[in-house]
């Protein structure tokens, strides 16, 4: 074995090394200490600081960008590892919950797997491609107003970052039991769902293509031309409801949709995102 293919072995099992109880102990921070995290409330930015140190922990550079919603504060953090390409694929999934609900699958399940990704990534020759975000006020629902964090993210691009940015993939409600879906709004380039459909079924992971829901955040940037996916399981009996606790969680969908993405991680590369913004 050369040394290439011994380092490249070694950062695939590294990569792969999903950690449940690393990403549990996110969603129990944000869904059972921290509670419903509504957009620009305290609760809210005492979130987007547990995800900003972590990130800083890992040695990943930190931005947090704030903007207005509803006379109040809200704020994204953006992270990026020092020396990355210009413009790299964002995967992000939103801190907020709506009011009453601890947001235990919509949405800390989604933003421990961004975080537990950000944790395998650190260091490695993958993170160069790579930007993680954890979003402020989607769960905006008013007047048809939604998506907030992202959309602010996405506007904040200028001309060559929106042709240049290779894609966003949205984690969000991804752990109550029910297959895994990969979906779209139908509205962009669909290249980086049918590669993660592809990726998650070579690993042995089950997903499904899914077409036509502008239901989370990869909403905004599918409408930009940037191509972009939803990880999701679909509507489930507690969602956006007080129930939505720690009870409400299946762990080992934390660890199936983690591993699903860190096969995607692995195959990440020059080439294909290339592939992608040639979309």
């Amino acid at each position: 074995m050369t040394a290439a293919v011994f380092l490249a072995s070694a950062e695939a099992a590294a990569l792969k090394d999903f950690s449940r109880s690393q990403a549990m102990e996110h969603v129990r921070r944000l869904a059972r200490e921290i509670g419903p995290r509504v957009r620009g409330t305290r609760a809210e930015k005492r979130a987007s600081r547990h995800v900003a140190r972590r990130l800083e922990r890992l040695g990943y550079r930190v931005k947090v960008q704030r903007f207005g919603v509803d006379d109040r504060r809200s704020r994204n953090v953006v992270a990026w590892w020092p020396g990355s390409i210009a413009n790299p694929l964002v995967i992000g999934g939103h801190m907020d919950s709506v009011a009453d609900s601890p947001g235990a699958n919509d949405n800390a399940s989604g933003v421990s797997v961004v975080m537990e990704l950000a944790r395998l990534a650190a260091g490695t020759p993958k993170a160069r491609f790579l930007r993680f975000v954890a979003f402020g006020s989607e769960e905006y629902g008013e007047d048809g107003r939604h998506h907030v964090g992202s959309t602010t993210y996405v506007r904040r691009l200028d001309r060559a970052g929106v042709r240049r940015t290779p894609g966003m993939v949205s984690v969000d409600m991804i752990a109550d039991g029910r297959p895994l879906f990969v979906s779209t709004t139908g509205m962009g380039p669909r290249i980086l769902a049918r590669v993660l459909v592809r990726t998650f079924r070579g690993a042995g992971i089950r997903a499904v293509l899914d077409l036509g829901c502008d239901c989370s955040d990869h909403g905004p940037f599918e409408r930009a031309g940037i191509p972009g996916a939803f990880l999701w399981s679909g509507n489930e009996p507690d969602y956006h409801s007080p129930s939505d606790t720690l009870r409400n969680l299946e762990p080992r969908d934390l660890v199936r949709t983690g591993r699903a993405m860190a096969a995607f991680l692995v195959s990440l590369d020059g080439d294909l995102v290339r592939r992608l913004r040639a979309a």
